[in-house]
């Protein structure tokens, strides 16, 4: 991670899945408004996938566990190093006895010069950060399909893997500048506001200010990691984009960038609910286009009966509904706060 693209691999990960939760629960929270009697709000881990193809599997954890093991692999190759060292400051540090580590190498090189292989005490951190995420999204699968295990567990592999995060990053700023510390520290308390919220919706499911709390720090660590690589590890060396890291007045000026990146998110995650709202509620009150939604969450029926909804998982103007006496011209809604997956009305 100690490269500008270590920094952004990662921060788009959290801005990818915090993006899709506000989605999935600005949908949830408008239901349980419109329906306050019929749909109550109900928080989760993941967010179900509203591809027809995917609708029953975990799609979440599955992307979860491939693309921190993808980040994993990177970490891996990239800890491995290879130095030449000249043979006497070697000895002097007792290395030399080392075989394991140290081999002679004699090809167009000085006899003088040591192969010394090494791993990035770094990128050892950041594997165990990721393999903490790698479990946690192998405990949501377990859960999807069944297996027998305590009840939440998933909101506590969730909690385990950002106290690790965070942990791991609290002892990450030895021998560094300053001003490396203090962003880095800042890291650390979106992090710290990530857990403190996932604590609270495990009490409180029905309550969607601490789900959206989640949300905001989980998308607050992605954007700061991308400010922490550009700061650290600008893509130029023009001076306008270099940061002094041993000058404490850039404090100041990060704190409020801090402050900034917070507003921002909130301001965003509130455009989405409006924005879901109106195309995907308000406007197609008229013009009927939640009939194109991808439905989930499985079948409810209200006042009247049918057979069957779905006919070899296709989707169309006029494929979602297939049965006895149903008309594709009836307005539905997507309940995602219950196990149904569409209500009639």
């Amino acid at each position: 991670m100690g490269t500008l693209a270590g920094h952004l691999l990662p921060g788009s990960f959290f801005i990818l899945f915090g993006t899709w939760w506000g989605f999935i629960t600005s949908i949830r929270f408008i239901q349980s408004k419109k329906n306050s009697n019929k749909n109550v709000y109900r928080a989760s881990v993941t967010m179900p996938c509203i591809c027809l193809p995917f609708r029953k599997s975990p799609m979440e954890s599955y992307l979860k566990a491939v693309l921190a093991f993808i980040a994993l692999l990177a970490e891996a190759y990239t800890g491995y190093k290879v130095r030449y060292r000249p043979r006497s400051e070697l000895e002097t540090q007792n290395l030399v006895n080392h075989s394991q580590h140290v081999h002679h190498h004699d090809h167009k090189r000085s006899t003088d010069l040591v192969r010394v292989t090494s791993f990035e005490l770094g990128n050892a951190q950041h594997i165990t950060m990721y393999s903490a995420f790698i479990l946690g999204a192998i405990v949501e699968v377990m859960v999807h399909y069944g297996v027998n295990l305590p009840k939440k567990i998933e909101y506590a592999m969730g909690i385990m893997a950002f106290s690790i995060e965070a942990f791991l990053f609290a002892f990450h700023l030895h021998g560094k500048e300053p001003l490396d510390v203090f962003v880095h520290l800042l890291l650390v308390y979106s992090i710290i506001g990530c857990i403190i919220f996932c604590c609270l919706e495990v009490n409180s499911p029905g309550q969607v200010l601490f789900t959206y709390g989640r949300i905001l720090f989980t998308i607050l660590q992605g954007t700061w990691f991308y400010q922490v690589g550009f700061m650290l590890y600008p893509p130029t060396d023009d001076p306008t984009f270099q940061w002094d890291l041993s000058n404490h007045r850039n404090m100041m000026i990060v704190t409020a960038c801090f402050c900034w990146h917070v507003m921002i998110i909130i301001t965003g995650l509130l455009a989405q609910l409006w924005f879901v709202k109106k195309i995907f509620f308000d406007w197609n009150k008229n013009q009927n286009m939640v009939k194109r939604l991808k439905a989930i969450d499985g079948i409810q029926e209200i006042g009247r009966t049918s057979h069957e909804y779905y006919k070899d998982g296709s989707i169309g103007e006029n494929s979602i509904l297939i049965g006895k006496n149903e008309s594709s011209d009836e307005d539905i809604t997507i309940d995602l706060n219950r196990n149904n997956r569409i209500q009639l009305k």
